[in-house]
């Protein structure tokens, strides 16, 4: 059950980044006016925030269940990484302050390459600390 709750979590990940990635996409490939493009960016922008906080709430859950208890894990720091990204995100979100929305996608980055080692490598902490 565990992997099918860290597949659905990829899944989340990937659907909070559709945002950027169609932005950026569209500022500097596409650099189009479609309403249909449009349209797709608005509902990933829509949805952004609440897949946010699903994937707070089963990341920590995904963790239990493959561990059997919290353990510092490959896991642990993304979802460190992931909590830090959505406190930066919220406090753009209310203050306006653009040092925290780069800030927010700077972490964001990082945040995926903690993915991508978790994914590949879950246990490199315990080489390292071992």
């Amino acid at each position: 059950m565990y992997k099918i709750l860290g597949w659905i979590n990829i899944t989340l990940l990937v659907l909070i980044l559709g945002q950027f990635l169609l932005n950026y996409t569209n500022r500097k490939l596409i650099k189009t006016d479609n309403k249909m493009f449009k349209k797709i960016q608005k509902l990933f922008k829509t949805i952004h925030k609440p897949l946010g906080l699903a994937l707070a709430v089963l990341g920590p859950i995904h963790g239990y269940m493959a561990l059997g208890g919290f353990r510092l894990h490959t896991g642990s720091l993304f979802y460190l990484s992931l909590v830090i990204t959505a406190t930066l995100g919220g406090s753009f979100y209310r203050l306006r302050k653009k040092v925290l929305f780069l800030w927010h996608k700077r972490i964001a980055g990082l945040t995926v390459l903690l993915l991508l080692l978790h994914i590949f490598f879950p246990d490199a902490l315990g080489y390292i600390l071992n």
